[in-house]
């Protein structure tokens, strides 16, 4: 399953629902459209995440940040070269 297929399926799942409280759902669709702006921003085609907890990070705001995060960094490392090696 390819990125568009989940960012598509997880805006169709952003809906207000019971599961979700009513104030924790306009931060959810705030961090997952900060993490679709990442993801169009490196041209992510695809990615892969999971819990440790057993909770869906999907439906955790902290934790769609924190993938976002995590996306811009290694995409910014990986641009700047390897790091903690001295050239020889």
């Amino acid at each position: 399953m390819g990125l568009r297929n989940i960012l598509s399926r997880r805006r169709k799942a952003t809906e207000p629902s019971a599961a979700v409280p009513a104030g924790k759902s306009a931060e959810l669709e705030a961090a997952w459209a900060e993490l679709r702006q990442t993801v169009d921003e490196f041209k992510v085609t695809s990615f892969r995440a999971c819990s440790r907890t057993g909770r869906s990070w999907a439906e955790d705001p902290e934790a769609v940040r924190q993938i976002a995060a995590t996306i811009a960094r290694i995409v910014k490392d990986t641009a700047d070269g390897p790091k903690g090696n001295p050239a020889r």
